[in-house]
C-alpha cells in the first residue's frame, strides 16, 4: 500500500511542477512585500488553520510571514500582500473580508485545491492562484480511493514558492 500511495504522491508533485509559471510569479509577488517595508501573511479557514500555523513556524519561512487573523485587515498596507490557503469553500464573512482586501489593493496568493469568486473592478490586481490536487489519490480493491493529498499538496506548493522567493531575495 505503501509504494502505490508513493508512487501516487509523485504524481500530484509532479501536478503541481507543472505550475511552474505560477508557482514563480507568485512568489515573485510575495517577495515585493520582502524586499520593501511590507509583511506577507497567512490566512486560512478553519480546515487549514493548523496548517497555516505550520507553514508559518517552518524553519525556512523567512520571518516577516506571519499568521493573521481577519479582524487584523486594518493593520494591513499595500506594501503587504496576503497568502491565502483556500479550497474555494470560504464562508460570506471570508469572502467579504477578501473582496475587502482587494479594495483596499492588497495582492493576494491563493494555495488549495480552490480559491473563491470575487469580483474585480478596473485597477485591482487579480489574485495569483497556485491549485493543489484533492482527490484521493490510493484505489482500493472495492474500487473505491483513499488518501486525500490535500495538506501535503499545499505544504510542498508552498515550500516550492518559499525557494522561488528567497532565490529572488538572495539576489
Amino acid at each position: 500500500m505503501i509504494k502505490s500511495y508513493t508512487t501516487q504522491l509523485q504524481h500530484v508533485f509532479h501536478t503541481i511542477g507543472k505550475q511552474e509559471e505560477a508557482i514563480g510569479d507568485s512568489a515573485r509577488l510575495l517577495a515585493q512585500a520582502l524586499v520593501g517595508e511590507g509583511t506577507i501573511y497567512v490566512m486560512a479557514n478553519k480546515r487549514f488553520s493548523a496548517l497555516a500555523d505550520t507553514i508559518v513556524q517552518n524553519e525556512d519561512t523567512p520571518k516577516r510571514i506571519q499568521r493573521i487573523a481577519q479582524q487584523q485587515k486594518e493593520a494591513l498596507t499595500t506594501t503587504d500582500r496576503m497568502l491565502v490557503l483556500s479550497e474555494g469553500t470560504e464562508t460570506k464573512n471570508e469572502l467579504l473580508y477578501l473582496q475587502g482586501l482587494l479594495q483596499a489593493h492588497i495582492p493576494l496568493v491563493f494555495l488549495g485545491p480552490g480559491s473563491p469568486s470575487l469580483s474585480f473592478k478596473e485597477g485591482m490586481e487579480e489574485p495569483m492562484v497556485i491549485t493543489t490536487p484533492s482527490s484521493p489519490i490510493v484505489p482500493a480493491p472495492d474500487g473505491s480511493k483513499s488518501g486525500h493529498p490535500t495538506e501535503i499538496a499545499i505544504i510542498y506548493a508552498y515550500q516550492a514558492m518559499m525557494f522561488e522567493l528567497s532565490e529572488m531575495i538572495a539576489e
